[in-house]
């Protein structure tokens, strides 16, 4: 604002403008020291060991909260009347100028504080990527831009390249066609293999993120996504936060249900994220593998006494534990990553990866035969849940199908949800799978459905596999399994 007054030769209206703004950061003084005033009181309480570890994490959460509150405000307000924001209307026009060249379809995915994500195709190759472009005229530092482009992992997203040689700066990313950890849970569990599979990538990514020099912190189901072929995948833009100083810590009670004992109780340097992490991991896997998390609670309290509970009653721990209904050998590296004492955890991420790579994970021949045939077909067409749509409107239109799924615009987070509840539907051997089949039946739209629903669902699923698995025809055993798991799925249905 007061550039462009300036440019329009209204000075006097640019200096009382700039006054204005003087005039305002002076009152902010008051809240920054009632701010530094609590933030003193919490390490006092710390020092004297005057209150638990859960009470001062709630309240360094809400000072921290207040802190970002005020200080998004005056950044708003400090860009405004410097003209160091975009006009919004005309941002999506300026990001498509800039960037058609090289990049044609852009469309918009998304939409933060600091970034606008856009889809788009590269023309020289017609790749699909994810372009990130940013609100800020600040580009990203050197140090960040040299970490970025060595990261190169299959589960942390890749950065291709950087376009900051003018505004608005805009980085390419590797496009990933997945939904988050956490809307998935909202259908339910995990089957044991796929749970270990995901937990020994997470394990990979965060010891190889380590020797890097970054401790990945606050990593939560929100933040890990699980692909087309059902692998997870971090964000490098949640290590992009984290360098750069400005992590939003989660809602108070997201930060209770996933926190390690140590980082409730000490500050950040004296956490070994390692071990952290390895807490974490238990989180994960239980969640995982039972569809709800292990401190659960419908608000900070119930939560809070959950902890307490669990940490402090043997018995109750057990109880909790045993009542998951887990393979044995899972379950002793699930008691070790949960232990209280950080000391007491593995010693580090990958002797944890090589125990999760110890543990049997095959089940009965025929549904391994038929888990490896899905994962063949998720892997070879990115689209398949989409396919297998099509083709069940098509063989079974008069029921209706269509209209109760949504037809040709069955949404994106309902696909790919889809994945995981197919991968509960052919995990016959699990001995809870009555129980967590009749949860699906009570899952969004398939309320109501019958068993004569749940028969044409997975026979059509059945006509897709084959349509889509390359070893179906060379061997005749594929058929044979898919066959013998859709009749004990619908027995249990």
């Amino acid at each position: 604002m007061i550039r462009e007054l300036v440019l329009e030769g209204k000075i006097e209206e640019a200096i009382d403008e700039l006054s204005r703004l003087h005039e305002s950061l002076s009152s902010d003084a008051n809240t920054l020291a009632l701010l530094k005033s609590r933030l003193a009181a919490i390490g006092n309480k710390r020092i004297g060991r005057t209150g638990t570890p859960e009470e001062l994490e709630i309240e360094m959460n809400r000072v921290t909260d207040s802190f970002l509150y005020f200080f998004e405000n005056l950044e708003e307000r400090v860009n405004t009347v410097l003209g160091l924001r975009y006009d919004v209307n005309d941002f999506n026009k300026q990001v498509s100028l800039k960037m058609m060249r090289q990049f044609k379809d852009l469309e918009k995915l998304g939409e933060g504080s600091s970034a606008v994500i856009y889809k788009a195709k590269e023309r020289s190759s017609g790749k699909t990527v994810a372009i990130r472009a940013l609100k800020d005229i600040k580009p990203l530092s050197d140090i960040l831009t040299k970490t970025a482009y060595q990261i190169k992992h299959r589960n942390i997203i890749e950065v291709l390249s950087s376009h900051e040689s003018d505004i608005p700066f805009c980085i390419v990313l590797e496009y990933i066609n997945g939904i988050t950890l956490d809307h998935l849970l909202e259908v339910g569990y995990f089957p044991v293999r796929d749970t270990i599979s995901i937990a020994r990538q997470l394990c990979d990514a965060l010891y190889y993120l380590q020797n890097l020099g970054i401790d990945l912190k606050n990593l939560r189901p929100s933040k890990i996504i699980i692909d087309h072929e059902l692998k997870p995948v971090i964000s490098v833009f949640e290590i992009f936060k984290d360098l750069r100083g400005y992590t939003r810590l989660d809602k108070i009670k997201d930060d209770l249900v996933y926190s390690s004992p140590e980082e409730l109780r000490n500050p950040p340097e004296e956490v070994d994220f390692d071990k952290a992490n390895q807490f974490l991991m238990g989180l994960l896997i239980y969640e995982m593998l039972t569809g709800e998390p292990l401190f659960k609670g419908e608000n900070v309290e119930e939560v809070i006494e959950g902890r307490k509970r669990f940490f402090e009653m043997p018995t109750h721990r057990r109880a909790l534990l045993k009542a998951a209904n887990l393979p044995k050998d899972l379950l002793a590296i699930l008691q070790r990553l949960l232990e209280e004492a950080p000391e007491k955890r593995y010693g580090n991420l990958v002797e944890l990866e090589k125990q999760l790579y110890r543990l049997p994970v095959h089940g009965e021949r025929q549904s391994e035969l038929v888990h490896e045939s899905y994962l063949r077909c998720c892997a070879k067409n990115r689209d398949f849940i989409s396919s297998f749509y099509v083709r069940l409107f098509e063989q079974h239109a008069g029921k209706n199908y269509a209209s109760r799924f949504g037809g040709a615009k069955v949404s994106n987070r309902t696909r790919k949800k889809l994945r995981v509840m197919i991968l509960q539907l052919i995990d016959v051997d699990n001995p809870c799978a009555p129980a967590h089949f009749s949860n699906i039946k009570h899952f969004g739209g398939h309320a109501g459905l019958e068993k004569e629903d749940f028969a044409n669902f997975l026979h059509t699923l059945k006509a897709e596999i084959e349509a889509n698995d390359f070893l179906w025809k060379r061997d005749p055993a594929i058929g044979q399994a898919w066959d013998e798991v859709v009749k004990q799925a619908l027995e249990k249905l």
